[in-house]
């Protein structure tokens, strides 16, 4: 992490790249399809691997990341690429209730999976706060706090039992609550999973909040400010990584924040594969074959 000292102000300028993805929709691999092009996490993973700075940036997903459909080979792969590729932290998107509220849970101790607003009842005798306390992160001395909420809404059209296993708390009381508790971070950084109005919403509702990750529609949204807050969105079918640039002056009165954004789109037929994930991919197919010629068992 660089610094500049800003002319005349005597403040240190730090500056900080967030790299941001979301709904990947299971797409470990991908394809050249017409109707919707999808370049595959094996594409992403390349790029990553080669140009990502671990100890200087921060890297996060705002869910989404599984299939729609019950795959837990498939989540299991995905996870462990995360895993791989030093993801800070993923947000908890509903197509993470696909293989039940069981493996959400179990893949919630294993990996950096996080949603602050979420509690989750797998039976009638108990239910568990699925992340308590906010994280921070610190690179090179510079503090990111950051949590993830999940919108009500996105959950409208799920059946009936799965919905009485889940309790979301407001995101506004949430939000208001993990920004008392980083008072002494540098930068707070939200990973929100629901529409862009609502996310706009919380902005203009809650002071304090410096970036907004949003994802679960799929629209593309370039960096733009609500109020005080800078909010973004990567796009369709984890076809997009997000480079988010800051740099900004110590908390203050006279706190400023630039920002340069852009995003690097990936190609099924034009990026390279990652050799790791390319091995995962056919370990899983061969996983996937021979668990249907055994009837699913």
């Amino acid at each position: 992490m660089s610094a500049l000292m800003l002319h005349g102000t005597g403040q240190q300028e730090h500056q900080f790249t967030i790299f941001y993805t979301s709904s990947l929709n299971g797409n470990l691999d991908g394809c050249a399809c017409k109707s919707a092009p999808r370049a595959g996490l094996v594409k992403r993973a390349f790029y990553l691997k080669r140009e990502r700075d671990v100890d200087t940036s921060l890297l996060v997903d705002t869910g989404d990341i599984f299939n729609i459909y019950e795959d837990k080979l498939l989540a299991r792969e995905i996870l462990e690429v995360y895993r791989e590729l030093d993801y800070d932290a993923v947000a908890v998107g509903d197509q993470e209730f696909s293989n039940g509220i069981a493996e959400l849970l179990a893949n919630g101790k294993e990996y950096p999976l996080f949603s602050h607003n979420l509690t989750l009842c797998p039976d009638e005798s108990r239910c568990i706060f699925f992340s308590n306390e906010p994280l921070v992160i610190e690179k090179s001395g510079f503090r990111i706090g950051l949590f993830a909420v999940l919108d009500p809404e996105v959950f409208t059209l799920y059946p009936e039992e799965v919905k009485k296993q889940i309790k979301l708390s407001a995101p506004q009381s949430v939000a208001e609550n993990m920004l008392r508790m980083l008072e002494d971070v540098d930068l707070t950084l939200l990973l929100f999973h629901g529409s862009y109005e609502k996310a706009a919403e919380l902005a203009e509702n809650v002071e304090g909040i410096d970036v907004i990750v949003v994802g679960h529609e799929q629209r593309l949204i370039e960096a733009h400010k609500v109020n005080d807050s800078i909010l973004v969105s990567p796009g369709e079918e984890g076809n997009r990584l997000g480079i988010l640039t800051l740099a900004l002056t110590p908390k203050g009165p006279r706190r400023r924040i630039k920002y340069d954004n852009h995003f690097r789109l990936f190609k099924y037929e034009d990026d390279e594969d990652d050799a790791a994930v390319r091995r995962r991919i056919e370990r899983y197919k061969l996983e996937l074959r021979e668990k249907l010629q055994s009837g699913g068992s």
